[in-house]
């Protein structure tokens, strides 16, 4: 939401956004979102900005919208958002609950057209078997915004294939089942060295082929982790690394 937000609405506009938004590790536009007033994500804190519109998503505490709704504070709630096609929806959902409709329907075109490009070269990416790890061995699966944006790109998610839950913790046993012709993965800023040597210390790791031939994309958690348009950052890595591959 703070993602989108800070893009939509002037800043005169907007209150606070939650602190956790300002952080690197978790958020796009942190360096933009540390400008902004910062409050925590509890009832109290948030109703201390005196806002008109609190903006929540699915990882909003249940209890938080309740007493939220309890003293009358209009809430916009964005749904989960498991598409691309979701992603536009929501921003322009928040153009129109903010009367920022110019400024959503610029950004939701932006985002279509980067997901038309994506399609466009999909076909070249056709056969190649992903496999993408946040963290250690966690997977995104069915019903997830990553299970879209890799599937955009032409590549086949197999997590999905796997019929996997939206989020699942593999052992090692199952990585190397599913012989992935290559892995994307997740990387906090400047994190890239730091994981090829824990890929290099997990056990079995290094018998996969794609471990062997350094076939591994690497991109930011912001954007791998991403519930906003920022998800593309990551689709388009991962395409332009496979068509310069070629076939896996």
């Amino acid at each position: 939401c703070s993602s989108d937000l800070t893009v939509l609405a002037p800043r005169e506009r907007v209150a606070a956004v939650i602190r956790l938004a300002a952080d690197e590790r978790y958020c796009a536009v942190a360096a933009v979102a540390k400008t902004y007033p910062l409050c925590g994500a509890e009832p109290e804190q948030l109703l201390s900005q005196r806002p008109d519109l609190v903006v929540t998503d699915p990882f909003t505490a249940a209890e938080t919208r309740f007493l939220l709704a309890q003293v009358h504070v209009p809430i916009l709630e964005i749904p989960p958002l498991r598409t691309l096609a979701d992603v536009t929806d929501s921003i322009r959902l928040l153009g129109w609950a903010t009367g920022c409709d110019e400024a959503a329907e610029r950004l939701a075109l932006q985002t279509e057209e980067r997901k038309s490009l994506l399609h466009q070269r999909a076909e070249a990416a056709h056969g190649w078997r992903v496999l993408n790890l946040a963290g250690a061995t966690s997977t995104y699966g069915c019903g997830t915004l990553l299970e879209d944006a890799v599937a955009t790109t032409g590549a086949t998610n197999l997590a999905s294939v796997q019929r996997l839950p939206a989020y699942h913790e593999l052992d090692i046993e199952q990585i190397l089942s599913m012989r992935p012709d290559a892995l994307l993965m997740s990387v906090p800023p400047d994190g890239e060295a730091k994981a090829r040597e824990r890929l290099r210390q997990m056990p079995g790791m290094q018998l996969l082929p794609c471990v062997q031939q350094d076939r591994i994309v690497f991109v930011p958690g912001t954007a791998f982790n991403a519930t906003s348009h920022h998800i593309l950052t990551a689709a388009e890595g991962l395409q332009r690394q496979l068509l310069a591959w070629g076939k896996p």
